[in-house]
């Protein structure tokens, strides 16, 4: 089973505890990170840029993780939609207590389309 990108065993089900993609995302380095721009919409006049700051969420790690991920050069990336919604689901039961991330994680879980990038 894939969860964010990581392998977790077969045994272990369709269900991965929420607490065990957390402890891979923990390390995560985001120290060079201050905010994630996320671009959503495809056509010029339905293009919103997003701005996400809160460090301290689960959802900022996974996103950088995503971000980071094959893209050395740290350049926009789109984003798969299982991503997304993989993102969402775990951070609206760990992160519930934040208004500005459940209001991304609504987004998220739209059909938009979202181009990242970092700043």
């Amino acid at each position: 089973m894939f969860v964010l990108g990581f392998h977790f065993p077969a045994s272990m089900g369709n269900i991965i505890p929420d607490e065990l993609v957390a402890e891979k995302i923990a390390g995560v380095d985001i120290s060079d990170v201050k905010e994630i721009k996320l671009l959503m919409g495809t056509k010029d006049k339905d293009k919103e840029w997003l701005s996400y700051t809160n460090k301290e969420t689960f959802l900022f790690r996974a996103l950088i993780h995503y971000f980071k991920e094959e893209n050395p050069e740290k350049l926009q990336k789109y984003m798969i939609y299982m991503n997304r919604y993989q993102m969402s689901a775990i951070s609206k039961r760990v992160d519930a207590a934040d208004d500005e991330t459940m209001k991304l994680c609504h987004n998220l879980d739209s059909m938009e389309q979202f181009r990242i990038e970092i700043a």
